[in-house]
């Protein structure tokens, strides 16, 4: 059985390796909506990947599986970190983007705030991830949100507590029903 995530981030001292580049934990584990295949996912950010690029190597190039590659397929050049330890896949993120201003910071504030204010979506969001179906996507899908998951996700990180509510309960009526 796997450590807790909270006990990884601390034993490999991540948060302190990292403490210059803003790190934000996200994702499925500190959701408490872990799969068996899920990982500990760390964003930071820098105006000098470079320097992230170091870092990363000095503290956790000697880690199981470690690689380092760039992500440009996204709208801000990214690099990502990712290696093997105490039984965890750990991928580091960064950008020159400011961290609370990143995706993957934004898709884990709306995903939990919809786990609060529904705390009955969990079990529906572990099943399809279990199913092999991505977070976002899992969450898009229990709630019937049109278009890309990614972005739709986005566009409920204004709505007021109230209006997620109301959608979130008309995501539990059967789809016949739904007004």
């Amino acid at each position: 059985m796997k450590p807790c995530y909270k006990d990884v981030i601390e034993t490999l001292g991540l948060l302190r390796h990292l403490a210059t580049f803003n790190p934000i934990v996200i994702g499925t584990p500190p959701l408490g909506i872990a799969t068996e295949s899920s990982d500990i996912d760390i964003v930071c950010s820098t105006p000098d990947l470079a320097r992230f690029n170091d870092v990363a190597v000095r503290a956790f190039g000697h880690r199981d599986s470690f690689s380092l590659r760039a992500a440009e397929h996204l709208h801000d050049p990214a690099v990502i970190a990712s290696f093997s330890a105490m039984g965890w896949e750990i991928e580091l993120f960064c950008q020159r983007r400011a961290t609370e201003d990143q995706w993957g910071v934004r898709h884990f504030r709306i995903e939990d705030r919809l786990l609060t204010l529904g705390p009955h979506l969990r079990e529906q969001v572990v099943r399809l991830k279990r199913d092999g179906v991505k977070t976002e996507a899992a969450f898009a899908r229990v709630l019937a949100l049109p278009g890309d998951p990614y972005e739709a996700l986005l566009a409920l990180e204004d709505l007021a507590d109230d209006e997620l509510r109301t959608m979130i309960e008309a995501a539990r009526m059967p789809r016949g029903a739904r007004p």
